[in-house]
């Protein structure tokens, strides 16, 4: 696992945290196997994306003024979660003086082709909490971590497979997006695995 320097950021990434085989495995098994949701933003306009959550029971919380309720976990996705909980640093943890709890949710995110995308925002939510880690399957997209006054502080084209950690005071001091890329035509499926904890 890497560690990535960046002033006011707690990035970790593993470009090769599947296999390419077990990656492509789980993208199929989950294209098909997920209750793929696409919700209306505040105005009444698709959000461009589809969503599924997954978590335990009391896990609920609200973005954008939607209410994610959890489904109970398929098997795949709580075994991939024991590996992230597992590859996630110490650090993540120790350097908030946070108990390692792990994580008891996953949003699950498809971008069925270019077109679709996730605006520019930080999963700074009041239940959630500040380490949350983003494992990539299928096709390569454009991952971008800005300051607040807009300049781009990272971009990586996030590769099948790959696991990508935000901690320590990132969803404070910066947002992330993934932009449209009118030229991939694959789909990608991203899942952000979270500890979801009312106060």
């Amino acid at each position: 696992m890497e560690f990535i320097p960046i002033p006011g950021a707690e990035l970790y990434y593993d470009q090769h945290f599947l296999q390419p085989e077990e990656a492509t495995l789980l993208l199929n098994t989950l294209l098909s196997k997920c209750a793929w949701e696409r919700h209306s933003a505040s105005f009444g306009h698709p959000v461009p994306r589809d969503e599924a959550y997954f978590g335990d029971p009391g896990t609920h919380y609200t973005y954008s003024r939607r209410e994610y309720q959890p489904v109970p976990w398929l098997l795949e996705l709580l075994s991939l979660k024991v590996r992230v909980e597992e590859a996630t640093p110490v650090a993540a943890y120790a350097n908030l003086s946070l108990p390692r709890t792990g994580y008891n949710a996953v949003l699950c995110n498809l971008y069925r082709d270019g077109k679709d995308s996730v605006g520019l925002h930080a999963d700074a939510e009041p239940e959630m909490g500040p380490v949350i880690a983003s494992v990539s399957l299928g096709a390569e997209r454009l991952f971008q971590l800005k300051r607040k006054g807009g300049t781009v502080a990272f971009w990586e084209r996030l590769p099948h497979g790959s696991l990508f950690i935000m901690a320590g005071n990132t969803q404070k001091t910066f947002k992330h997006e993934v932009p449209k890329e009118p030229g991939v035509i694959q789909p990608r499926i991203n899942l952000t695995f979270r500890r979801i904890e009312h106060k």
